[in-house]
């Protein structure tokens, strides 16, 4: 079984899928932050598993889920609640848990990769991978705005789960 089988149970779930109907950082969708955030965690993998002995497979799945909230933060929660940024960890992680079977890896991943503006810090090199691909991810969105471009190889639609061979 290749990486592309382990994320496919993701990328081809229903409610998964609803990601692309949420805006995240404008003008991407959920959707596109969580594969950008997994493409660059995967790519950063597939470099230095063999150094760190990382599980590559923890880190893309992860990654794919670390923003599986089904609303746009833009707006207030129908429920009323706020602290997006705060609560969004665990919101995410329970529907990743109610949809898919996770590792304890996996789980971490989700639950901090929002430190350190949650307590939660990483406890594994695998999350503190995540949490930075995350922030990486984010600032290539929040670029755009001011740019209205991105270079080549910050436009991620999909995944491209393939190690380079040299």
């Amino acid at each position: 079984m290749n990486l592309a089988d382990h994320v496919n149970d993701i990328l081809n779930h229903e409610e998964y899928k609803q990601l692309a109907s949420f805006t995240h950082h404008r003008p991407f969708t959920t959707l596109e932050h969580s594969i950008r955030v997994a493409q660059i965690a995967y790519n950063w993998s597939i470099r230095l598993e063999r150094t760190l002995h990382l599980d590559t497979d923890a880190i893309t799945r992860g990654a794919l889920l670390h923003d599986f909230f089904l609303y746009d933060w833009h707006h207030l929660r129908p429920d009323g609640s706020r602290w997006h940024g705060f609560r969004h960890p665990r919101i995410a992680c329970q529907n990743a848990e109610r949809c898919f079977l996770l590792s304890e890896k996996e789980k971490d991943i989700i639950l901090s990769h929002m430190w350190p503006l949650t307590p939660r810090m990483p406890r594994s090199r695998e999350a503190f991978l995540v949490m930075v691909a995350d922030k990486m991810a984010s600032i290539q969105e929040f670029r755009f705005k001011f740019k209205r471009e991105l270079p080549p190889s910050e436009r991620r639609t999909s995944l491209h789960l393939s190690k380079q061979t040299k």
